[in-house]
């Protein structure tokens, strides 16, 4: 190939992410992140040129970048990027140089040694019952869009997928004479869900009902039957949230997930059917979920001990 400036290998990389069935998620992200990068280092003809300095420049200046930094529409004013976006972004730029020399497109990894900036291990707070009712409460049910919020909150909430199966969820793979609905997880792995009652409910009124009578593969959709955008939908959670004043609680597609997983563990549900629930394909993350599951038996032992009510003085 005698293209060597790193617009070129990016296209070739979507190419081969395709028949590596990574997912469109996946190749999303890398691709925003090496087009960041290509343009810092403005426009990269020769990536064989490119130095593990060029890569801790790109840090730095992530470090010093605002928030929405050129947005034509949100003022700048929201403070830094969070260490967790910077982090990101350098995974997905050395996994794409990986890429590179897996490939035999580059000689050399310079990239091998440049570790991401430390992320601080912050616990996510997750939602209580009572504050989900909050939420579910502040969505309007009297509209399309209103509608399909609440049965989409309601879905994330009472079977834990990943708000990207949501979205990507195709009406052909919803059987409401079975009550289950087929996704398709990270590394292309279909797996089936379950539809608990209230979930099964909200979903079949929204596509009997609410849903817009247009041609369309997806199940949840846009007024004029195109499929739902992640962003969008994140911003109206975050708008219901503020409206339903839950403060102490991120109002996220991804934090009603862990909630289910928390309030599975928590109403006796096993790790094994949760890891298969989530679509884990190891058990590592699951058992996380455990782990914040047996603080709350710590505290609540703390607590209510029996034998922290005789007072002892031992």
């Amino acid at each position: 190939m005698e293209a060597r400036n790193l617009g070129s290998f990016l296209f070739l990389y979507r190419k081969f992410a395709k028949t590596e069935t990574k997912s469109d998620r996946t190749i999303e992200t890398v691709t925003t992140a090496v087009t960041l990068f290509d343009r810092f280092l403005d426009g990269c003809e020769d990536v064989s040129k490119v130095t593990a300095e060029d890569l801790r420049r790109f840090i730095r200046e992530l470090q010093s970048r605002q928030k929405w930094n050129n947005h034509p529409t949100i003022k700048n004013d929201h403070g830094g990027l969070s260490p967790f976006t910077i982090a990101n972004y350098v995974r997905h730029i050395r996994a794409f140089w990986s890429w590179l020399h897996r490939e035999g497109l580059i000689e050399n990894n310079p990239f091998e040694g440049v570790k991401p900036p430390q992320v601080p291990h912050n616990i996510v707070n997750t939602f209580i019952p009572e504050q989900v009712k909050q939420l579910l409460a502040v969505i309007p049910r009297d509209s399309h869009k209103g509608f399909r919020d609440y049965s989409i909150v309601v879905t994330l909430y009472g079977v834990g997928p990943r708000i990207s199966e949501v979205i990507n969820l195709k009406s052909e793979n919803v059987n409401f004479d079975t009550g289950q609905f087929k996704v398709l997880g990270k590394g292309a792995r279909e797996r089936i869900l379950f539809m608990p009652p209230s979930v099964y409910k909200s979903m079949f009124k929204y596509y009997q009902r609410w849903r817009p009578k247009v041609a369309s593969e997806y199940f949840f959709v846009t007024d004029d039957g195109k499929q739902l955008s992640r962003f969008n939908f994140e911003h109206r959670i975050h708008n219901y949230g503020q409206k339903a004043g839950i403060a102490a609680v991120q109002c996220r597609p991804h934090v009603l997930r862990h909630s289910f997983a928390i309030e599975f563990l928590r109403g006796g549900g096993d790790i094994f059917s949760l890891q298969k629930i989530l679509g884990h394909a190891t058990p590592e993350m699951t058992r996380h979920y455990a782990r914040l599951a047996d603080r709350d038996v710590e505290v609540k032992l703390r607590t209510f001990s029996p034998v922290e009510k005789l007072r002892l003085r031992v």
